[in-house]
C-alpha cells in the first residue's frame, strides 16, 4: 500500500493523533488515548464514512500537490 497523505497532530501537546490515507482508501489512525500505561501507540483502521470533516480536511491539506486531487476524490470533498 502507498500512503498518499499523512496528517500528524498532537493533542494537549503530548498525545499523538495521526492519520494516514492510503491510495486504496484505507485510513490508519495512530493515536495516544492517555499518558497512562496502555494508553500509548494505539492503532485502528477506519473507513472514509468514519472520518469527520475536520480530519478529511487535515488529510487534504497534508497531501502533496501531486496527490491533492486524488485525495479529494477519495475523501469525497
Amino acid at each position: 500500500m502507498i500512503a498518499i497523505a499523512v496528517s500528524r497532530k498532537m493533542k494537549k501537546g503530548e498525545l499523538d493523533d495521526d492519520y494516514t490515507l492510503y491510495e486504496n482508501g484505507e485510513i490508519l489512525h495512530e493515536y495516544d488515548k492517555s499518558k497512562y500505561p496502555g494508553g500509548y501507540n494505539l492503532k485502528e483502521t477506519l473507513t472514509i464514512d468514519k472520518l469527520g470533516d475536520d480530519v478529511k480536511y487535515r488529510l487534504l491539506e497534508a497531501a502533496s500537490t501531486e496527490n491533492k486531487e486524488h485525495v479529494r476524490k477519495i475523501l469525497g470533498l
